[in-house]
């Protein structure tokens, strides 16, 4: 009897993606030991023959990308970040080379991966609000334990808020039976949207909030077109809304972050003691936008570009971005400002190919999941966080693989 025939061996496989969605949002740490596992079972099925090298255009690029970073260590001074970067970005190489081995994602798996991944940010999402609950009504803590960074204690808000959003649209796009009636599963779908929608806004990142509006206003659309009564997708969403505004007018900090970016945009100068997150990222911006268009075409380095960022605060004399050290908050000038015109046009290529394969594929969720992942991009530094690149790496090539078996 063979320990690991072609059939057991491809249901090991589906296990580990099934292990993977569903522990990012909810014990990240542990998702590593699942892709060296998947790894592994993908170089086995290729030295047994039970799958040949499988690689799209898109996991190419992405190996490529993480080459590039490589060499962009060639010129860093600054090795220790270099090589802490490189360790943060392995998903960009590890991912694509798990799934080499990988013959095709079926419908059923594919949904199944999908469950897993909105069952992890669910329970997430309750251990949140549990957590909070716990220090507002047991350890008597301000109401602020609710909200923000005190609430999102597993991933920073803006990147549990891309889980969430991630999820809210798969319940709405994938067939889910959560009960063997019909009616008891939609109400359990229902319930589980009205959670993470509060979750999210519990979690107040700003940008996530802004995807979640589209993803309302798009699911109301949906299902104002798909439903016998046209009403009930739009008073859901208006109720929805209202509750959101609930929550909103009784916590003054969430209500004050809205303010701000308001107040941000209408003002015509930076205040460079500034310490609120919109204002804050308004001087790094200005800051990222002198260095690149003063530096070499090639960049600064993999390891360089924070101390490069670090000496223009410094210059600026924007005292709480160079206290802090904090990076461009956005994807696509941190990786201009490390590996110069070749990685901007390089990360560009990526997020094109992934627009293309995910139009051309007509799925809604790969869709929905490469315009989310442009729009945090534009506000935070992605692939320099591992909440970021495993979660963009695994879906990036997951969807890939889905889109080339579908067509």
């Amino acid at each position: 009897m063979v320990l690991l025939d072609r059939h057991r061996l491809f249901l090991f496989q589906n296990y580990l993606l099934y292990a993977i969605a569903f522990f990012i949002p909810l014990i990240p740490r542990i998702v590593p030991v699942f892709i060296i596992l998947l790894g592994g079972l993908s170089v086995f099925a290729i030295f047994k023959r039970y799958s040949r090298v499988q690689m799209g255009e898109i996991s190419a690029l992405m190996i490529l990308f993480f080459v590039l970073h490589l060499t962009g260590l060639i010129y860093s001074d600054n090795l220790d970040r270099g090589w802490f970067d490189i360790e943060v970005k392995l998903s960009l190489l590890a991912f694509p080379l798990a799934f080499v081995g990988f013959r095709y994602v079926r419908e059923t798996n594919y949904k199944r991966v999908i469950l897993m991944f909105i069952y992890g940010t669910t329970i997430a999402s309750i251990y949140c609000l549990l957590s909070s609950s716990y220090n507002y009504f047991i350890l008597n803590l301000p109401y602020y334990h609710f909200i923000t960074t005190r609430f999102s204690v597993i991933v920073h808000p803006s990147y549990f808020a891309l889980y969430l959003n991630l999820s809210i649209l798969a319940l709405s796009r994938i067939s889910i039976r959560f009960s063997k009636q019909k009616g008891e599963s939609q109400l359990v779908k229902f319930l589980i949207i009205i959670l993470l929608s509060i979750t999210l806004v519990l979690a107040g990142s700003k940008t996530g909030f802004i995807m979640w509006v589209f993803v309302a206003m798009y699911m109301t659309v949906h299902f104002t077109r798909t439903m016998s009564n046209k009403l009930i997708p739009i008073l859901t969403f208006v109720s929805i809304l209202s509750l959101i505004g609930v929550i909103f007018q009784n916590a003054p900090l969430l209500r004050s972050r809205i303010i701000h970016v308001l107040r941000v945009a209408q003002s015509d100068s930076l205040n460079p003691d500034a310490k609120e997150s919109t204002a804050v990222r308004a001087l790094i911006y200005t800051s990222a936008f002198e260095v690149v268009t003063h530096q070499d075409w090639y960049g600064n380095g993999t390891g360089d570009f924070q101390d490069v960022l670090d000496a223009e605060y410094n210059k600026k004399k924007y005292v709480q971005a160079a206290d802090k050290h904090l990076n461009a908050h956005n994807l696509f000038l941190q990786t201009w400002i490390a590996l110069g015109i070749p990685g901007f046009a390089m990360l560009l290529g990526i997020f094109i190919l992934m627009f293309i394969s995910a139009f051309k594929s007509g799925e809604v969720l790969y869709q929905g999941f490469t315009l989310f992942f442009l729009i945090i991009s534009l506000t935070e530094s992605t692939f320099y966080v591992q909440a970021g690149v495993v979660f963009f790496s695994f879906f990036a090539v997951l969807f890939e693989r889905r889109a080339r078996t579908i067509s």
